[in-house]
């Protein structure tokens, strides 16, 4: 009866234990995803060359590309701050 009453209680701990893991390693998974799709970006922005004209014309295409790079810090900005979480 005890050996039962043990066993039931560490069962419980484990799954417990098990479930906590696996949302932070979700959370990190997501973190990655992230990541990646924003170094995806950055190498397209990099890839794109500002003498290309735009339809909008040269200055056009350097605020376009500016409020990417813009956009592209701010989802950096978030990372860190789901790392920070998920590292307390």
């Amino acid at each position: 009866m005890a050996f039962d009453l043990i066993s039931f209680f560490a069962g419980i701990a484990a799954g417990g234990l098990t479930g906590a893991l696996a949302g932070v390693l979700y959370g990190l998974e997501r973190t990655a995803d992230l990541q990646e799709r924003l170094l995806k970006l950055h190498r397209e922005i990099d890839r794109i060359d500002p003498r290309v004209p735009s339809p909008n014309g040269p200055q056009g295409s350097d605020a376009r590309n500016g409020e990417l790079r813009k956009e592209l810090d701010s989802i950096q900005e978030e990372i860190r701050k789901m790392y920070r979480r998920t590292t307390r």
